[in-house]
């Protein structure tokens, strides 16, 4: 008896010591407890594809004109994708991106993960389209743009302005304007919470005036202010200064031809700081403003009638450092968006898709054309690019709404002749 009983608790001590020593079992790549996935590309259309992945990693390559990117996502909404529009996109707090956009004349919003697969898209009977849009400091967005009645005679555009929940819901909306011709163009949250637009305002039927007009939180409005007294007159792109003004570009003129390219700083009141106007060749408008690090200005667009591309930037009272009309580039049609790159330069996108980088002076070092984005272009913490728009409009004909991402570091710029 004594010894069936040492017997037991030998094999029980056995049994228990292996247990003890048996290794937990170990994910596999595909975060599979105990799985064997081999991980990899498994898109065969790609050009990294591997045969034997059996999980796909989201590390697909492909060529674009070309051009190495790392992935290119498009998204239909109406049944005739040349009725769909995309005119900004933003980097959200998750990793995905928000575009503002229309859809067969009503405005849209389209959020993706951060590998640009669409999670949600709304649309807002009450606009015609969105031209810009940010998340808010509560994790909603605000957006922007304009409502038309363009069935009805003597109808003309108003302002439209949009704020939704994370999911794109509507918290409120507001139309704003004359009765006349009243849009934005784009809209940024202020450091106190607050909403702060520009656009055109016409409030005499003939002078369409570029403006500021601010918002509170709740839709309410604080104070409009203009800034411009020609016929024809805009404001295009909007920050908020490190120093809490406010800075706006667009364009101002009498006429066609005539158009001279601009820059207003205001304080945080929307009062007149500074107005710096400049003529360039042919029509110049602006698009797109930046603060360089030495509280300076850098914005992009047009010239040669919108035939070029524009690029100045101005020192922090409004005087012009440099400025550069490409007209050797005269295919290019103008910049929409820059964003300034980690190395001091600039990643620019125009009208017909080509992508250019300059150094911090302005001087091209490649520019190379894509396909389908040409609208918004934004820079990531790791370096990567991420591209949107809708493709070259010719004839008024645009390709689908397209979001795309490339590492700019993987462009063969040895072939590429800095223009």
């Amino acid at each position: 008896m004594i010894r069936y009983t040492l017997l037991l608790l030998f094999v029980g001590l056995a049994f228990w010591t292996c247990a003890e020593d048996e290794e937990p079992l170990a994910e596999d790549c595909a975060g599979v407890t105990g799985g064997d996935n081999i991980c990899g590309c498994t898109d065969s259309t790609a050009t990294n594809y591997d045969s034997i992945a059996t999980y796909d990693d989201n590390s697909c390559e492909y060529v674009l004109n070309g051009v190495p990117i790392k992935w290119l996502k498009t998204y239909t909404i109406s049944d005739n994708s040349d009725m769909d529009e995309s005119w900004r996109i933003n980097k959200v707090s998750d990793g995905g991106y928000i575009i503002a956009g229309g859809s067969n004349y009503t405005g849209l919003l389209i959020k993706t993960d951060s590998n640009g697969e669409k999670e949600w898209h709304q649309l807002y009977d009450n606009s015609t389209s969105l031209y810009s849009v940010r998340q808010t400091a509560d994790g909603g967005f605000i957006a922007t743009g304009y409502y038309e009645c363009d069935t009805l005679p003597g109808c003309y555009p108003d302002i439209y302005l949009l704020k939704t929940n994370s999911s794109g819901t509507i918290e409120w909306e507001i139309s704003d304007g004359t009765s006349n011709n009243d849009w934005s163009r784009d809209i940024i949250q202020t450091q106190d919470g607050n909403f702060v637009i520009t656009g055109t305002w016409n409030d005499d039927g003939w002078n369409s005036k570029a403006m500021l007009r601010k918002y509170s939180g709740s839709g309410e409005l604080m104070w409009g202010q203009l800034y411009s007294s020609s016929t024809a007159n805009e404001g295009n792109s909007l920050i908020e200064t490190s120093d809490g003004s406010l800075v706006f570009v667009g364009y101002s003129g009498e006429q066609h031809g005539a158009y001279k390219h601009f820059m207003v700083k205001a304080d945080s009141d929307g009062e007149q700081i500074w107005k710096k106007k400049t003529a360039s060749v042919g029509d110049a408008l602006l698009y797109a403003v930046c603060e360089t690090p030495s509280a300076g200005f850098v914005s992009a667009g047009f010239c040669n009638s919108w035939r070029s591309n524009l690029l100045v930037e101005r020192n922090g009272s409004g005087s012009i450092a440099w400025e550069d009309c490409f007209i050797d580039e005269s295919s290019h049609y103008g910049y929409y968006d820059m964003t300034p790159s980690s190395d001091g330069g600039y990643y620019l996108i125009d009208d017909i898709c080509y992508l250019t980088k300059t150094d911090e002076s302005g001087s091209i070092i490649f520019s190379v054309q894509l396909a389908h984005v040409n609208q918004s272009v934004i820079e990531l913490d790791d370096g990567d690019l991420v591209i949107g728009g809708f493709g070259f409009r010719e004839g008024n004909s645009g390709g689908p709404i397209s979001l795309l991402r490339l590492d700019p570091s993987n462009i063969n710029t040895s072939n590429l002749v800095a223009e």
